[in-house]
């Protein structure tokens, strides 16, 4: 084979695999920025002794999704884990219900280090999907209709 149809070929090779791999490294970009699904914060309450830390978030993957409210548990003074491409904090999450934060009127409350009580005078049985009782040393209550 000629010398130079034989660079030829394994430019375009070369060219070909440089352009997958800025393309992969672009979409992972891409998703990271713009994840499908995004949690808000709506409230926050630090335990006595700043020992925990319990969150309330609304979440939404996609315009036509409903919305999600969940309690998620983390140590104080520690960020949210969220997940890198799906943009959702998901570990912690002790409760989670398919209503929006406006209408549940989720509060927390802490009556000692590791207690709390979720109070949700609104939230309607039929759509929780968790509702766990204890996460790490954390004892859980509900006040819900």
């Amino acid at each position: 084979m000629d010398p130079f149809a034989r660079k030829m070929i394994q430019g375009t090779f070369v060219y070909g695999s440089v352009m997958l791999v800025m393309f992969a490294v672009l979409t992972g970009v891409y998703l990271h920025t713009r994840p499908h699904c995004s949690d808000r914060v709506v409230a926050e309450a630090t335990s006595p002794g700043n020992q925990w830390t319990a969150t309330v978030m609304e979440r939404r993957c996609g315009e036509d999704a409903p919305f999600l409210t969940h309690v998620n548990l983390r140590p104080a003074g520690t960020d949210l884990q969220r997940g890198f491409f799906s943009g959702s904090a998901t570990e912690g999450e002790v409760f989670l219900i398919d209503e929006d934060a406006a209408n549940t009127g989720i509060t927390l409350q802490w009556s000692a280090s590791g207690a709390l009580t979720i109070h949700c005078p609104h939230c309607s049985p039929d759509l929780q999907r968790e509702k766990d009782q204890r996460w790490r040393s954390v004892t859980i209550n509900y006040a819900t209709p």
